[in-house]
């Protein structure tokens, strides 16, 4: 797998139907969830802007990331059958680990439904070990990095915050 790109998109977005069997009783996305749909936008929209596949960089790699933190805020329910708005960004990149943030708007990216922050740590599979990026997937991966003022300021609720001012200026609109 080529580890290049000329110009990476630095936060990509796509959209995804909120299924029956993910949703609890009431008809609401069940809270363990959101994170199914938050990795799974995060490895479409790479598979598709960047030609880069987690699960084929695992297997001929022998390397690969796993979750280690997560925060998440949930703002507004989030409905069976309702199209949502997924935006991903790698907002942070250390030699062993990736930091992510993600956003789950409305379809029409009006509304800010839930943030998400993960922090993934990179192992060996063999090993079951933390290990340290190489030089060529530091390049590869500090291309994507997203970065606006007031991104690492403050705490996670403040950066919820400042998402939710963004959304209603119409940024993600």
């Amino acid at each position: 797998m080529e580890l290049t790109i000329d110009k990476p998109v630095l936060s990509p977005h796509s959209f995804a139907r909120i299924r029956f069997q993910d949703c609890d009783p009431f008809g609401h996305l069940n809270n363990a969830r959101y994170m199914d749909y938050f990795l799974e936008a995060r490895s479409e929209q790479l598979r598709e802007t960047a030609n880069f596949d987690f699960y084929e960089y695992g297997s001929s790699s022998g390397k690969s990331w796993v979750v280690s933190k997560v925060e998440t805020q949930y703002l507004e329910p989030v409905k069976q059958n309702d199209v949502v708005k997924i935006v991903t960004r790698l907002i942070k990149l250390t030699p062993a680990t990736i930091h992510n943030e993600y956003l789950l708007l409305d379809r029409e990216g009006n509304r800010l439904k839930a943030v998400l922050r993960a922090q993934f740590s990179f192992i060996d599979l063999q090993k079951g070990r933390p290990v340290r990026h190489d030089q060529e997937m530091m390049a590869f991966l500090g291309s994507f990095i997203f970065d606006e003022p007031g991104l690492e300021e403050g705490s996670f609720e403040d950066r919820v915050k400042q998402l939710r001012k963004q959304v209603s200026e119409g940024k993600y609109s």
